[in-house]
């Protein structure tokens, strides 16, 4: 037990410390409109397919930022762009908080993946860089658990209150509280971060430069392994999968069973902590054991887990199967997300999370436009359907290509 607690001190030592405590006021104050944010759409005049071509359209405007964004970070540095993006970014709550119709929560996704996306490489790359492959599951466990464990209670808290005011008012009030704890986020980031790219570069854009970048890029993709490939290949599947679903949890837990925000708040309470309890419970494991036993049992259980959710008849049974698809979420995600730093180097990390985000935000953002207009012309369950089929055939997949990685990247 001690021995633990000491791993976990010296995971927190640092960076990684101040990004948790920085990440939690985020969480906080993020878990009050996030889970709610599909019903946001619909009360400002949106329609299901809408939510979807909202989501759709940030990430397509995110995939050129965050190339940018990644040649910057290993440019520049990761501190600068961490913090100044993450000031821009409490802005855009602003937009949201006073926003008369869903149009301008168009404006507020195109500009907050413009700043996300030059943003998310230095993140990415700046915890990659504050863990080693001996602590790097459970390095990323605390990251995520302190941030999640410090909102758990918003969503509950929130429901009640959109359930005694409205949703527009309690989600107005939602966004100016993102604004302010957001913006203490950013100072503490920019007072406390240390930056970790040992030599930084000048930054020119001539045209001559651009085919540098380009060669840059090009030098990140030859030094990934088969095995890296293999990997990247199937999370492609299972982001996907989670695009044509994930927004439509609580549309379709309304649709389907008509419960009140307040009961869906509590859903999603219950679902944090259960993420944040499991994920602390398998990520020393995940480094000691191997990560990929973790990955694939993720793999296996989040389709079964879909289907569980999709079959409820009442309320405890949608509650019980929610919290299902949260564990199998949480049983791979250290090992999962340590597998993407243990496959690139260090000096290529930037432009590596730049390509993967990229990747990610299409796909993702895809299948939030394609869910919302499969949810609204094919039925409530047809996304759920689709993405269960998808992630079956990942699964037995990942049974098969998915192998340990034989070298861990610093």
């Amino acid at each position: 037990m001690s021995h633990q607690i000491e791993k976990i001190k010296s995971a927190l030592h640092g960076n990684l410390g101040v990004m948790v405590v920085s990440s939690a006021l985020w969480s906080i104050s993020g878990n009050l409109t996030a889970p709610f944010y599909a019903l946001y759409v619909l009360e400002l005049g949106g329609d299901y397919a809408m939510i979807g071509k909202i989501l759709g359209i940030a990430a397509l405007v995110k995939m050129v930022p965050n190339l940018l964004g990644g040649y910057l970070t290993d440019k520049l540095g990761r501190k600068q762009i961490l913090f100044t993006m993450t000031y821009l970014l409490v802005c855009v709550a602003l937009i949201r908080a006073f926003a008369p119709d869903y149009r301008f929560l168009i404006i507020a996704a195109v500009l907050e993946a413009l700043f996300m996306g030059l943003r998310q490489p230095s993140m990415s790359s700046l915890i990659s860089d504050s863990t080693t492959p001996e602590n790097r599951s459970l390095s990323y466990a605390l990251w995520i658990v302190g941030q999640n464990l410090a909102g758990v209670l918003s969503p509950s808290v929130f429901g009640y209150i959109m359930d005694q005011y409205g949703l527009r008012v309690a989600m107005r009030w939602g966004y100016i509280t993102i604004f302010a704890l957001g913006a203490l986020s950013a100072y503490m980031r920019q007072r406390y971060i240390k930056e970790t790219l040992a030599k930084t570069q000048e930054v020119s854009f001539e045209t001559k430069r651009i085919s540098e970048l380009l060669n840059d890029f090009k030098a990140t993709l030859s030094s990934l392994k088969r095995q890296a490939i293999n990997f990247i290949a199937l999370d492609t599947i299972y982001t996907l999968a989670l695009g044509l679903a994930e927004p439509y949890f609580v549309t379709y837990a309304i649709d389907a069973m008509n419960i009140s925000g307040s009961q869906w708040g509590l859903i999603m309470s219950l679902v944090t902590l259960v993420y944040s309890i499991a994920m602390l419970v398998v990520a020393s494991p995940s480094d000691e054991m191997g990560r990929v036993r973790f990955v694939k049992a993720s793999m296996v259980s989040w389709p079964i887990a879909y289907l569980l959710f999709i079959s409820s008849g009442s309320y405890l049974q949608l509650m019980a199967t929610r919290i299902c698809v949260t564990l199998a979420a949480a049983v791979g995600q250290p090992a999962w997300t340590a597998l993407f730093a243990d496959y690139c180097p260090k000096e290529h990390r930037g432009r590596y999370y730049a390509m993967l985000e990229s990747m990610w935000g299409l796909l993702y953002g895809g299948g939030n436009y394609l869910g919302g207009l499969i949810y609204q012309n094919m039925g409530i369950k047809a996304p759920f359907q689709i993405a269960i089929a998808m992630m079956a055939v990942g699964g037995i997949l990942s049974l098969i290509f998915l192998k340990e990685p034989q070298f861990k990247e610093q």
